[in-house]
Protein backbone atom coordinates (compact mmCIF):
# COMPACT_ATOMS: atom_id res chain seq x y z
CA UNK A 1 0.00 0.00 0.00
CA UNK A 2 1.05 3.68 -0.60
CA UNK A 3 -0.56 6.93 0.15
CA UNK A 4 -2.63 8.12 -2.98
CA UNK A 5 -1.61 10.99 -4.88
CA UNK A 6 -4.76 13.02 -6.40
CA UNK A 7 -2.46 14.45 -8.84
CA UNK A 8 -1.48 12.66 -12.41
CA UNK A 9 1.70 13.81 -14.63
CA UNK A 10 0.48 16.30 -17.43
CA UNK A 11 2.62 16.00 -20.55
CA UNK A 12 4.68 19.17 -22.03
CA UNK A 13 6.47 19.27 -24.73
CA UNK A 14 10.34 17.56 -24.73
CA UNK A 15 13.11 19.27 -25.69
CA UNK A 16 16.51 18.22 -27.29
CA UNK A 17 18.95 16.57 -24.42
CA UNK A 18 21.11 14.38 -26.33
CA UNK A 19 24.88 14.90 -26.92
CA UNK A 20 25.85 17.28 -29.13
CA UNK A 21 27.22 15.27 -31.87
CA UNK A 22 30.28 18.03 -33.24
CA UNK A 23 31.14 18.16 -29.61
CA UNK A 24 30.00 22.31 -30.29
CA UNK A 25 28.83 24.58 -27.23
CA UNK A 26 25.43 24.23 -27.04
CA UNK A 27 23.34 27.85 -27.76
CA UNK A 28 19.94 27.20 -25.61
CA UNK A 29 17.63 29.46 -28.22
CA UNK A 30 14.72 27.50 -26.73
CA UNK A 31 13.86 29.13 -23.16
CA UNK A 32 12.94 33.38 -23.73
CA UNK A 33 15.87 33.82 -21.83
CA UNK A 34 18.55 37.20 -22.85
CA UNK A 35 22.00 36.33 -23.63
CA UNK A 36 23.43 39.31 -21.09
CA UNK A 37 25.38 39.22 -18.35
CA UNK A 38 24.54 40.97 -14.71
CA UNK A 39 24.48 44.45 -15.37
CA UNK A 40 26.94 46.40 -12.73
CA UNK A 41 24.44 47.00 -10.12
CA UNK A 42 23.28 43.34 -10.56
CA UNK A 43 27.24 41.79 -9.64
CA UNK A 44 27.17 44.35 -6.86
CA UNK A 45 24.10 43.01 -5.18
CA UNK A 46 25.16 39.59 -5.60
CA UNK A 47 28.10 40.32 -4.38
CA UNK A 48 27.52 41.94 -1.07
CA UNK A 49 24.21 40.24 -0.59
CA UNK A 50 25.87 36.44 -0.88
CA UNK A 51 27.96 37.56 2.05
CA UNK A 52 24.34 37.41 4.29
CA UNK A 53 22.97 34.08 2.81
CA UNK A 54 21.72 33.88 6.88
CA UNK A 55 19.22 36.09 5.84
CA UNK A 56 15.63 34.97 4.26
CA UNK A 57 14.96 38.43 2.96
CA UNK A 58 11.87 40.56 3.69
CA UNK A 59 8.65 38.54 3.35
CA UNK A 60 7.10 41.45 2.47
CA UNK A 61 9.33 42.36 -0.43
CA UNK A 62 9.27 46.01 1.03
CA UNK A 63 12.06 47.91 -0.87
CA UNK A 64 11.52 46.14 -4.26
CA UNK A 65 7.63 47.46 -4.49
CA UNK A 66 8.62 50.73 -3.48
CA UNK A 67 10.83 50.84 -6.26
CA UNK A 68 8.48 49.69 -8.63
CA UNK A 69 6.18 51.65 -7.29
CA UNK A 70 8.63 54.52 -8.11
CA UNK A 71 9.60 53.52 -11.73
CA UNK A 72 6.21 52.68 -13.12
CA UNK A 73 4.10 54.66 -11.26
CA UNK A 74 1.73 52.71 -9.48
CA UNK A 75 0.67 51.94 -5.82
CA UNK A 76 3.21 49.71 -3.89
CA UNK A 77 0.01 48.79 -1.63
CA UNK A 78 -1.62 47.00 -4.65
CA UNK A 79 2.07 45.11 -5.63
CA UNK A 80 2.66 41.63 -4.63
CA UNK A 81 6.04 39.77 -5.45
CA UNK A 82 6.34 35.83 -6.22
CA UNK A 83 9.01 32.88 -6.55
CA UNK A 84 8.40 34.27 -10.57
CA UNK A 85 5.21 35.36 -12.35
CA UNK A 86 4.36 31.28 -11.90
CA UNK A 87 3.96 30.84 -8.22
CA UNK A 88 1.43 34.05 -8.59
CA UNK A 89 -0.49 32.42 -11.24
CA UNK A 90 -1.03 29.49 -8.69
CA UNK A 91 -1.47 32.29 -6.01
CA UNK A 92 -4.17 33.82 -7.57
CA UNK A 93 -5.84 31.04 -8.96
CA UNK A 94 -5.84 29.11 -5.80
CA UNK A 95 -8.20 32.44 -4.33
CA UNK A 96 -10.95 31.95 -6.55
CA UNK A 97 -10.84 28.62 -8.28
CA UNK A 98 -11.64 25.18 -6.54
CA UNK A 99 -12.16 21.96 -8.32
CA UNK A 100 -14.48 21.84 -10.95
CA UNK A 101 -14.40 25.45 -11.88
CA UNK A 102 -13.82 26.79 -14.91
CA UNK A 103 -10.52 28.59 -16.47
CA UNK A 104 -10.79 30.41 -19.81
CA UNK A 105 -7.69 30.50 -21.84
CA UNK A 106 -6.69 31.86 -25.62
CA UNK A 107 -6.56 28.53 -27.55
CA UNK A 108 -2.71 28.79 -28.06
CA UNK A 109 -2.50 30.11 -24.26
CA UNK A 110 0.41 30.15 -22.16
CA UNK A 111 0.96 26.37 -21.33
CA UNK A 112 1.34 27.58 -17.05
CA UNK A 113 -2.35 28.60 -17.18
CA UNK A 114 -2.85 25.08 -18.51
CA UNK A 115 -0.74 23.60 -15.82
CA UNK A 116 -2.24 25.67 -13.21
CA UNK A 117 -6.09 24.02 -14.10
CA UNK A 118 -4.57 21.10 -13.83
CA UNK A 119 -3.18 20.98 -10.71
CA UNK A 120 -6.74 22.54 -9.07
CA UNK A 121 -8.62 19.99 -10.84
CA UNK A 122 -10.13 22.83 -12.69
CA UNK A 123 -12.40 22.38 -15.50
CA UNK A 124 -9.88 24.49 -18.57
CA UNK A 125 -11.61 25.71 -21.28
CA UNK A 126 -10.19 27.37 -24.78
CA UNK A 127 -11.71 29.83 -26.90
CA UNK A 128 -10.58 29.12 -29.98
CA UNK A 129 -8.39 32.27 -32.19
CA UNK A 130 -8.09 33.78 -35.22
CA UNK A 131 -5.47 33.88 -37.26
CA UNK A 132 -2.93 32.66 -34.03
CA UNK A 133 -4.53 35.95 -32.30
CA UNK A 134 -6.80 36.03 -29.46
CA UNK A 135 -10.53 36.58 -30.25
CA UNK A 136 -11.93 39.08 -27.99
CA UNK A 137 -15.28 38.19 -28.98
CA UNK A 138 -14.79 34.13 -29.00
CA UNK A 139 -13.62 34.66 -25.07
CA UNK A 140 -16.74 36.56 -24.04
CA UNK A 141 -18.78 33.54 -25.55
CA UNK A 142 -16.75 31.39 -23.64
CA UNK A 143 -17.29 32.33 -19.98
CA UNK A 144 -20.20 30.27 -18.86
CA UNK A 145 -21.34 30.91 -15.32
CA UNK A 146 -19.15 27.85 -14.05
CA UNK A 147 -15.81 30.26 -15.19
CA UNK A 148 -13.98 31.65 -12.35
CA UNK A 149 -11.25 33.05 -14.02
CA UNK A 150 -9.76 33.91 -17.20
CA UNK A 151 -5.71 34.15 -18.06
CA UNK A 152 -4.79 36.58 -21.42
CA UNK A 153 -0.94 36.89 -22.09
CA UNK A 154 -0.39 39.57 -24.06
CA UNK A 155 2.31 39.25 -25.55
CA UNK A 156 0.90 35.74 -26.11
CA UNK A 157 3.68 32.56 -25.58
CA UNK A 158 4.01 31.03 -27.71
CA UNK A 159 2.90 32.60 -30.55
CA UNK A 160 4.41 36.48 -30.01
CA UNK A 161 1.27 38.17 -30.99
CA UNK A 162 -0.11 40.68 -29.11
CA UNK A 163 -3.90 42.71 -28.81
CA UNK A 164 -3.76 46.59 -28.11
CA UNK A 165 -5.36 48.57 -25.26
CA UNK A 166 -8.33 48.88 -26.50
CA UNK A 167 -9.52 45.65 -26.97
CA UNK A 168 -8.27 44.42 -23.31
CA UNK A 169 -10.41 47.27 -21.94
CA UNK A 170 -13.44 45.50 -23.85
CA UNK A 171 -12.71 42.69 -22.94
CA UNK A 172 -12.38 44.19 -19.08
CA UNK A 173 -16.51 45.92 -19.51
CA UNK A 174 -17.83 43.51 -21.24
CA UNK A 175 -17.50 40.57 -19.19
CA UNK A 176 -19.14 39.51 -16.01
CA UNK A 177 -17.57 41.27 -12.74
CA UNK A 178 -17.23 38.23 -10.95
CA UNK A 179 -14.80 36.94 -13.02
CA UNK A 180 -11.61 37.27 -12.51
CA UNK A 181 -8.96 38.00 -15.77
CA UNK A 182 -5.39 37.88 -15.18
CA UNK A 183 -3.57 39.89 -18.42
CA UNK A 184 0.29 38.08 -18.33
CA UNK A 185 2.83 41.19 -19.39
CA UNK A 186 5.65 38.51 -18.94
CA UNK A 187 6.86 40.18 -22.22
CA UNK A 188 5.66 43.89 -21.62
CA UNK A 189 8.84 45.44 -21.99
CA UNK A 190 8.90 43.70 -25.35
CA UNK A 191 5.91 45.32 -26.18
CA UNK A 192 6.83 48.85 -24.84
CA UNK A 193 6.61 50.53 -21.75
CA UNK A 194 3.65 53.22 -22.95
CA UNK A 195 1.80 49.26 -23.54
CA UNK A 196 2.59 48.38 -20.56
CA UNK A 197 1.53 51.57 -18.53
CA UNK A 198 -1.94 51.56 -20.31
CA UNK A 199 -2.84 47.58 -19.13
CA UNK A 200 -1.64 48.91 -15.97
CA UNK A 201 -4.60 51.85 -16.12
CA UNK A 202 -6.90 49.51 -16.87
CA UNK A 203 -6.12 47.08 -14.47
CA UNK A 204 -6.24 50.21 -12.16
CA UNK A 205 -9.80 51.13 -13.00
CA UNK A 206 -11.41 47.81 -12.52
CA UNK A 207 -11.92 45.68 -9.30
CA UNK A 208 -11.32 42.36 -10.95
CA UNK A 209 -8.08 42.38 -13.08
CA UNK A 210 -4.51 41.20 -11.78
CA UNK A 211 -1.28 42.53 -13.80
CA UNK A 212 1.58 39.84 -13.98
CA UNK A 213 4.84 40.89 -14.25
CA UNK A 214 8.42 38.96 -14.16
CA UNK A 215 11.93 40.39 -14.34
CA UNK A 216 12.84 36.87 -15.67
CA UNK A 217 12.92 38.17 -19.61
CA UNK A 218 13.62 41.62 -20.00
CA UNK A 219 15.72 42.35 -16.86
CA UNK A 220 17.60 38.55 -17.97
CA UNK A 221 17.30 37.34 -14.01
CA UNK A 222 15.24 33.88 -14.69
CA UNK A 223 17.85 32.15 -13.00
CA UNK A 224 16.45 34.24 -9.70
CA UNK A 225 12.78 33.84 -9.88
CA UNK A 226 11.35 36.97 -9.57
CA UNK A 227 7.92 37.91 -10.49
CA UNK A 228 5.74 40.66 -9.03
CA UNK A 229 1.90 41.49 -9.68
CA UNK A 230 -0.59 44.14 -9.54
CA UNK A 231 -3.89 43.44 -8.39
CA UNK A 232 -6.62 45.25 -6.72
CA UNK A 233 -6.00 46.37 -3.06
CA UNK A 234 -8.71 44.03 -1.91
CA UNK A 235 -7.52 40.76 -2.97
CA UNK A 236 -4.35 41.68 -1.54
CA UNK A 237 -4.96 39.09 2.15
CA UNK A 238 -5.84 36.48 0.23
CA UNK A 239 -3.03 36.66 -2.22
CA UNK A 240 -0.69 36.86 0.94
CA UNK A 241 -2.42 33.67 2.51
CA UNK A 242 -1.69 31.66 -0.37
CA UNK A 243 2.03 33.02 -1.66
CA UNK A 244 4.68 31.45 0.57
CA UNK A 245 6.26 33.27 3.00
CA UNK A 246 9.85 33.78 2.31
CA UNK A 247 9.14 32.64 -1.62
CA UNK A 248 11.37 35.78 -3.16
CA UNK A 249 14.44 35.34 -1.52
CA UNK A 250 17.06 37.72 -0.23
CA UNK A 251 19.56 37.13 -2.78
CA UNK A 252 16.30 37.39 -5.43
CA UNK A 253 14.86 40.42 -4.06
CA UNK A 254 18.75 42.26 -3.96
CA UNK A 255 19.15 41.49 -8.15
CA UNK A 256 15.46 43.23 -9.05
CA UNK A 257 16.25 45.95 -7.14
CA UNK A 258 19.70 46.54 -8.46
CA UNK A 259 18.24 45.81 -11.75
CA UNK A 260 15.94 48.14 -11.66
CA UNK A 261 18.82 51.10 -10.66
CA UNK A 262 20.23 49.92 -14.35
CA UNK A 263 17.31 50.68 -16.03
CA UNK A 264 19.27 52.49 -18.65
CA UNK A 265 20.98 49.36 -19.44
CA UNK A 266 17.96 47.07 -19.44
CA UNK A 267 16.37 49.99 -21.91
CA UNK A 268 19.58 49.13 -24.23
CA UNK A 269 19.62 45.43 -24.08
CA UNK A 270 15.86 45.63 -24.66
CA UNK A 271 16.20 47.86 -27.81
CA UNK A 272 18.59 45.37 -29.77
CA UNK A 273 16.76 42.38 -28.57
CA UNK A 274 14.15 44.25 -30.89
CA UNK A 275 16.36 45.38 -33.73
CA UNK A 276 17.58 41.75 -34.32
CA UNK A 277 14.37 40.58 -33.69
CA UNK A 278 13.24 42.96 -36.92
CA UNK A 279 16.41 41.89 -39.21
CA UNK A 280 15.94 37.97 -38.38
CA UNK A 281 12.40 37.70 -39.25
CA UNK A 282 13.09 39.60 -42.38
CA UNK A 283 16.47 37.70 -43.25
CA UNK A 284 13.70 34.20 -42.45
CA UNK A 285 11.05 35.45 -44.91
CA UNK A 286 13.64 35.96 -47.40
CA UNK A 287 13.82 32.16 -47.32
CA UNK A 288 10.62 31.59 -47.96
CA UNK A 289 9.35 30.45 -44.26
CA UNK A 290 6.52 31.88 -42.72
CA UNK A 291 7.38 34.34 -39.70
CA UNK A 292 4.77 35.57 -36.68
CA UNK A 293 4.32 39.10 -36.37
CA UNK A 294 6.02 39.21 -32.76
CA UNK A 295 5.72 41.86 -29.92
CA UNK A 296 7.99 39.43 -27.87
CA UNK A 297 12.12 38.34 -27.61
CA UNK A 298 11.15 35.44 -29.85
CA UNK A 299 9.59 34.34 -32.96
CA UNK A 300 7.57 31.32 -34.47
CA UNK A 301 8.77 30.31 -37.31
CA UNK A 302 6.75 27.52 -39.84
CA UNK A 303 8.64 25.71 -42.59
CA UNK A 304 4.49 24.87 -43.81
CA UNK A 305 4.98 21.29 -43.14
CA UNK A 306 5.31 19.34 -39.33
CA UNK A 307 7.98 16.57 -40.42
CA UNK A 308 9.60 19.62 -42.20
CA UNK A 309 10.05 22.08 -38.82
CA UNK A 310 10.93 19.00 -37.43
CA UNK A 311 14.10 18.08 -39.37
CA UNK A 312 15.14 21.76 -39.44
CA UNK A 313 15.25 21.54 -35.72
CA UNK A 314 17.30 18.59 -35.71
CA UNK A 315 19.66 19.88 -37.94
CA UNK A 316 20.05 23.39 -36.04
CA UNK A 317 21.08 21.29 -33.16
CA UNK A 318 23.78 18.66 -34.85
CA UNK A 319 25.22 21.10 -36.67
CA UNK A 320 25.15 24.32 -34.96
CA UNK A 321 24.66 23.30 -31.40
CA UNK A 322 21.24 25.67 -31.18
CA UNK A 323 18.58 24.29 -29.32
CA UNK A 324 15.11 25.76 -30.68
CA UNK A 325 12.12 25.01 -29.26
CA UNK A 326 9.79 22.84 -31.09
CA UNK A 327 6.14 23.24 -30.72
CA UNK A 328 3.59 20.51 -30.95
CA UNK A 329 0.57 21.72 -29.40
CA UNK A 330 -2.69 20.97 -31.74
CA UNK A 331 -2.67 23.35 -34.55
CA UNK A 332 0.47 24.36 -34.46
CA UNK A 333 2.98 21.47 -35.59
CA UNK A 334 4.67 22.78 -38.36
CA UNK A 335 6.08 25.46 -36.36
CA UNK A 336 8.77 26.33 -34.08
CA UNK A 337 9.59 28.64 -31.47
CA UNK A 338 13.47 30.28 -30.55
CA UNK A 339 14.22 33.20 -28.55
CA UNK A 340 16.53 36.29 -30.02
CA UNK A 341 19.99 36.06 -28.73
CA UNK A 342 23.45 37.93 -29.41
CA UNK A 343 23.74 38.89 -32.52
CA UNK A 344 26.20 36.35 -33.55
CA UNK A 345 24.29 33.58 -32.09
CA UNK A 346 21.68 34.57 -34.49
CA UNK A 347 23.82 35.10 -37.64
CA UNK A 348 24.86 31.34 -36.89
CA UNK A 349 20.83 30.59 -36.60
CA UNK A 350 20.47 32.00 -40.24
CA UNK A 351 23.48 30.21 -41.62
CA UNK A 352 21.89 26.80 -40.53
CA UNK A 353 18.74 28.22 -41.88
CA UNK A 354 20.14 28.51 -45.25
CA UNK A 355 22.29 25.59 -45.40
CA UNK A 356 19.14 23.09 -44.52
CA UNK A 357 17.29 24.76 -47.28
CA UNK A 358 20.22 24.45 -49.59
CA UNK A 359 20.09 20.67 -48.49
CA UNK A 360 16.68 20.14 -49.35
CA UNK A 361 16.78 21.99 -52.82
CA UNK A 362 19.59 19.58 -53.72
Amino acid sequence: MRPRSYLTPKTVRGRIARPQPLGLPVINMGFNELPYPPTPCVAQALSQTSERLGSYGSPGCEALRAKLAELWGLRADRLICGNGSEELLDVIARNFVRAGDEIVISEFGYIQFELTAHRLGARLTKAPERNLRTDIDALLETITPDTRLVFLANPNNPTGTMLPPADLARLVREMPEQVVLVLDLAYGEFAGEDYCAAVHQIAGNAENVVVTRTFSKAFGLAGTRVGWADAPEWMMPGLYAARGMGSVNALAQACAVAALEDIAIIRDRVAEILSERDRVAAALMEHGLEVLTSSSNFLMVSTGDADRTEALVGHLFDTCGIIVNRTRETGLEPYMRFSLSLPIHNDLLLSGVQAFLDGQAN
